[in-house]
């Protein structure tokens, strides 16, 4: 019986992480952090805004793909499937 995964372990273990812990924390005004804050959500919101991938068609086409695809690959999955079955019983 083996012991359980500790993903916690492993990061005790980088020496980067550790001295990143070591590092004191960065004191800043409210208004400053706050300020960043909203700048880095305006970025982030940029960032996806307009995209293609934004388009209710998009949405429509991935939601459809999806299991077409699956689909598609079951099917192609079951018929090699069957023709193997049956040619070794042949």
């Amino acid at each position: 019986m083996t012991a359980p995964h500790d993903p916690k372990a492993e990061l005790d273990d980088d020496p980067l992480l550790a001295a990143l812990r070591q590092l004191p924390p960065v004191a800043m005004d409210p208004p400053v952090e706050t300020r960043l804050q909203r700048q880095a959500r305006a970025a982030y919101v940029r960032r996806f805004e307009g995209s293609a991938w934004d388009s209710p068609a998009a949405t429509l086409v991935g939601r459809a793909a999806v299991p077409v695809f699956l689909a598609g690959v079951v099917g192609l999955y079951m018929t090699w499937a069957v023709s193997v079955a049956t040619a070794l019983f042949q």
